[in-house]
């Protein structure tokens, strides 16, 4: 799945005048090695809360880089940052000017890509955006995202997903701390439509010390239990 996001933050974040360079951070064996044996499939709803926990220090550049843009030390203009895959296969790409930095599997990369010159202050941020991808790499790459959406299903079957959620999912989910609201009514699976919003992680916060509640929860309550598909 591919993600693009406008930061809202400076123009080219990086700079090496008139030079175009291309710099390859690999990480350590051992990191790659513990990525390929991370099988943790997480429901789909849960991507925008573990982006957010894995992000902490893309977020302090984009406010460092919005600061200096309010204070006119750097031009009013837009960075992107795209993402795709999940698991192992998860890439992040942050894009400004002629500047691409991305980490994946690899190592983080950084190009210029048609050799522009940029400002020299914005050399600074240059190592800041690096970690900040390789970071975001190493920790959201440990999760596989599937898609837990309810399919359409049979009036019989509905009746099967509402007592499997109602009675089984969420009494399970909060036995694990977790506060995802009230179980569903019986209209909500009025049909198979109404059944397909039906997610008890949609909107879930999701903090450090709370994560190992959640991926526990995940493991042992299935949204969708194998004999119910």
């Amino acid at each position: 799945m591919r993600r693009r996001t406008a930061l809202a933050i400076g123009a080219a974040l990086f700079v090496v005048a008139g030079l175009v360079v291309t710099a390859v951070v690999a990480f350590p064996s051992r990191h790659v090695a513990r990525v390929a044996s991370a099988d943790v499939p997480l429901p789909l709803s849960l991507e925008p809360a573990l982006f957010q926990l894995c992000g902490p220090r893309l977020d302090r550049l984009v406010a460092e880089l919005d600061a200096d843009r309010a204070a006119g030390e750097l031009a009013a203009q837009y960075a992107t940052m795209t993402t795709e895959g999940s698991g192992a296969s998860f890439s992040a790409v942050i894009e400004a000017g002629a500047w691409r930095v991305e980490a994946s599997r690899a190592g983080v990369t950084v190009v210029n890509e048609d050799g522009r010159a940029s400002s020299p202050e914005l050399a600074a941020y240059l190592p800041d955006a690096v970690t900040a991808a390789r970071e975001l790499y190493s920790c959201f790459s440990q999760y596989r995202f599937v898609d837990e959406t309810t399919p359409l299903a049979s009036s019989s079957q509905l009746v099967q997903w509402y007592k499997y959620d109602a009675l089984v999912l969420w009494p399970c989910l909060a036995a694990h701390g977790l506060k995802v609201g009230d179980p569903p009514s019986r209209a909500d699976f009025s049909d198979p439509f109404r059944a397909q919003g039906i997610d008890p992680f949609s909107g879930l916060t999701v903090s450090k010390a709370m994560l190992p509640r959640v991926l526990a929860a995940v493991r042992e309550c299935p949204v969708h239990p194998s004999y119910l598909r």
